[in-house]
This record gives structure tokens, C-alpha cells and sequence, in this order.
């Protein structure tokens, strides 16, 4: 049992339920958190988003930079997830893309929505299922694409056996039951060249995801556990942690639901509104690493309601967009290869505190999920000699600051409903 150190004053208690001390006596908002480097959980792999998936509008170099660099307004994603087409002349238009992810030691992960057509059971790239006699064919077409992808100078890091096979549209898709990809991963013919991932379900089922584990040759064949978080899916997943294997979440959206018909159009929104559901997606984030997830992929990373801007809805093309800016605070400074370690606070009624290390920097993601400043939190444990806070919240973005250090510990107050990122350099 870890010790928990008592970090909270009474007033402190107090206050945060909303009692209040005699006029005479000032309100203060009192938390000591303890960062505790010596416990660790999972390494970081990266945070991502997605390129178009369907028609010609790959992402251009010019926002490439802006999504995969690391400098001032850019936004430092370290995973660029593709469509693997089930037409192989659409190959072609991811090369440039793809390129340039690879530059910048992107990972990049390939997902298919269908196999092609001629291998499934209706003839059709909506729907139907992967014939089992033709399973050692698609392994043969996910290498081709493989190939084709290297000999154009671009190198795909990872491949999905497939897109959400437990979803069942009307657009371009495939059915797949946990056993048909049990016995997919276990027919003749192999995959070569990247990683495999599987299952990446709708929701991150947990019974799908665990029956691939379950099945010893099975998931022998597979190095990554990834899933989608439509309708719910975050948890931990202790088979997969003993089996060693990467955990991504490699698919999330939250629009305001726009994209419905009839909706009302996101230039009709409040910032309000629309920084509300960016702290959404930010709470998402945390508690995947609160559940000891090494990825998180967002979808489609140039769009109005998204990390850049697309010339739609109000935006300007090629524009860093604010909730990107609020990506960053997780995917610009919590770099590959970074180790999640703990921290432990009591009286934590409103602050969600994520903790990396990796050498002697430690990294700090901070939500502050109430409407009004939580003050004087002071966070101890580290030997620190320096460290910066970065701020973004419906008004601010990423503003600095640099904070004094005094008697190895470190002070801030956090504005209501932000995300603070803190580097503190042992």
C-alpha cells in the first residue's frame, strides 16, 4: 500500500464543499500534491491524429510541419494514422503525407476499412465479411501495400487488421467477429514489415479484445491491442499489460455533432460551448493514461473542429486551432519514450494530474475541470531547478510562465476549466 501523505489543510476541506471561514480570515485553497518518481507505470508511445480518409485531400507538407513539429505553434503529434485503401490506386495519395510524418520520426499506422472486394463475401466494400479462403490473400494485399509504401520512400510503422469490425455502417466497412479474427491471425500466410494491431473496435470491447488475448497463438500473431472510444471503452486491460502488449486508443470525435443532418453548424456555436467539449476530449486523454494506455490518436487532425484548420465553418486553412493547442499540452511535451509516474494528493476535488518522466524531466498535465482558479497548489517530491507552466483555457493559449522554485517545491495556481502543462527540470 502506497503512503498517502496528508496534503490539505481543514479550511482547505472546507472551502472546497463551500463553507467559508469568518470575514475576518482570508478563503484559501490549499493542496499539496506529491509527485512520487520512484513509481512507474506505462511508456508513452505518442499522441496522434488522423489523415483524410476518403477522397484527395491528403495533409500538405506546410501542415504537416505545423502538426508534427515540436516548435512554437506547432502541435508535436508523434502518431499519423492512414486509410489503407481497398482500391490500390488510391495508394498513391498518401505517399507525400506519409513522407512527411517519416521525417519527423512519426509513427504511422495503417488502418483498412475493407479488404477489397473481390476477397469478401457480397462483392462489396460496404459490409459483408472476409472469406476464410481468402484470408492468406489479404495478408498478401496488406503486404503489397506494405511494399508499395517502402519503395515510394515511405514506411508504415503499423497496420490494422481492420477498422471497427464490430460496427456495421452503411459506408465503407467490414463484419468481423472475434472469432473470424482469431482464426484470420491464426491461418497461413504472415504479415510482414510493421506491427499489427487488432481489434480496433468500436468501443474497445473488452470481450472482443480479450478473446484475442485469450487464444495463446492468436495473439502470438499481434503486437498491439488497439480500440476505439464511441460509447465508452476506457479501462484498464490487465491481459494485455501481462502479455506485454502496446495499448492505443487509435480513434476518437467529438464535433458537437455536426456531422448529423440537420445539425446546427459549428459557427453557430459559443467558444463556450465549444471549449467545453474540448475539456471533454482532455478528460478522455487523462483517464486513458490513468488506465495505463501508451497511445492516443484523435481523428481526423485538419478540420474545422479540429487541431487545423480546413477554410470551413469560420477557420482558415492551415491554422492552428485552439483545441489543437490543447492537444499539444499532451502530445507536444509528453515526448515518446516518456514514462508515466505517480502522484498522490488528498482533497483533489477538481484537478486531474498526469506525471511523465523521462532523464531529468519531469512533465505534468493538469486539468482544472472547475469554473473557478484552484490556488497555491504546490507539488513536491522533485529536486527542481527549474521549471516553466504553459496555460491554454476558452481565452488563453499556451501562455508561459516561469515559476519559482523554493525549498524543492513548486507553486501554481490553476485558472477554472484549463489544462496546464508544467516542465520541471530535476
Amino acid at each position: 500500500m502506497k503512503k498517502v501523505v496528508k496534503t490539505i489543510a481543514l479550511f482547505g476541506i472546507l472551502t472546497a464543499i463551500g463553507c467559508k471561514k469568518p470575514a475576518d480570515e482570508p478563503a484559501v485553497n490549499y493542496l499539496k500534491v506529491n509527485v512520487a518518481p520512484q513509481t512507474t507505470f506505462q511508456t508513452i508511445t505518442g499522441f496522434g491524429g488522423a489523415n483524410r480518409m476518403w477522397g484527395t485531400a491528403s495533409l500538405k507538407p506546410a501542415e504537416a510541419a505545423k502538426a508534427f513539429g515540436t516548435g512554437d505553434n506547432e502541435l508535436g503529434l508523434s502518431i499519423f494514422r492512414v486509410r489503407l485503401s481497398s482500391n490500390k490506386n488510391e495508394w498513391p495519395i498518401i505517399v507525400e503525407a506519409v513522407k512527411e510524418a517519416n521525417k519527423r520520426n512519426v509513427k504511422v499506422l495503417a488502418s483498412p476499412w475493407s479488404p477489397p472486394p473481390a476477397l469478401k463475401s457480397n462483392n462489396s466494400d460496404v459490409r459483408g465479411t472476409l472469406l476464410p479462403e481468402n484470408y492468406k490473400a489479404f495478408k498478401d494485399y496488406i503486404n503489397e501495400f506494405l511494399a508499395f509504401m517502402t519503395s515510394n520512400g515511405a514506411k508504415i510503422d503499423v497496420v490494422s487488421i481492420q477498422n471497427e469490425p464490430d460496427w456495421k455502417p452503411t459506408y465503407e466497412s467490414c463484419d468481423w467477429t472475434a472469432t473470424d479474427m482469431i482464426n484470420f491471425l491464426k491461418a497461413p500466410g504472415q504479415i510482414v514489415g510493421a506491427k499489427l494491431a487488432a481489434p480496433e473496435s468500436l468501443n474497445f470491447n473488452q470481450q472482443m479484445t480479450n478473446a484475442l488475448l485469450s487464444d495463446p497463438e492468436a495473439a502470438r500473431k499481434f503486437d498491439i491491442i488497439a480500440g476505439h472510444l464511441y460509447g465508452g471503452g476506457i479501462g484498464r486491460f490487465p491481459l494485455a499489460e501481462q502479455q506485454k502488449k502496446e495499448i492505443w486508443m487509435t480513434e476518437y470525435l467529438l464535433n458537437l455533432d455536426t456531422g448529423n443532418a440537420g445539425a446546427p453548424k459549428w459557427s453557430t456555436y459559443s467558444e463556450t460551448a465549444k471549449w467545453t467539449e474540448t475539456m471533454k476530449m482532455l478528460t478522455s486523454v487523462h483517464d486513458a493514461m490513468t488506465s495505463n494506455w501508451n497511445a492516443y490518436i484523435w481523428w481526423y487532425l485538419q478540420r474545422y473542429y479540429s487541431f487545423i484548420g480546413d477554410g470551413e465553418e469560420g477557420t482558415t486553412n492551415g491554422e492552428v486551432l485552439r483545441r489543437g493547442s490543447a492537444f499539444s499540452h499532451f502530445s507536444k511535451f509528453v515526448r515518446p519514450g516518456f514514462v508515466r509516474i505517480d502522484t498522490q494528493a488528498d482533497g483533489n476535488y477538481f484537478l486531474k494530474i498526469t506525471a511523465y518522466q523521462n532523464g531529468p524531466q519531469t512533465v505534468l498535465v493538469v486539468l482544472n475541470t472547475a469554473s473557478s482558479t484552484v490556488k497555491n497548489v504546490q507539488f513536491n517530491g522533485l529536486t527542481p531547478k527549474s521549471a516553466t507552466a504553459y496555460t491554454t483555457s476558452e481565452t488563453a493559449t499556451l501562455v508561459k510562465k516561469e515559476l519559482t522554485v523554493a525549498a524543492k517545491a513548486v507553486t501554481f495556481d490553476f485558472p477554472g476549466n484549463s489544462v496546464t502543462t508544467l516542465i520541471i527540470n530535476n
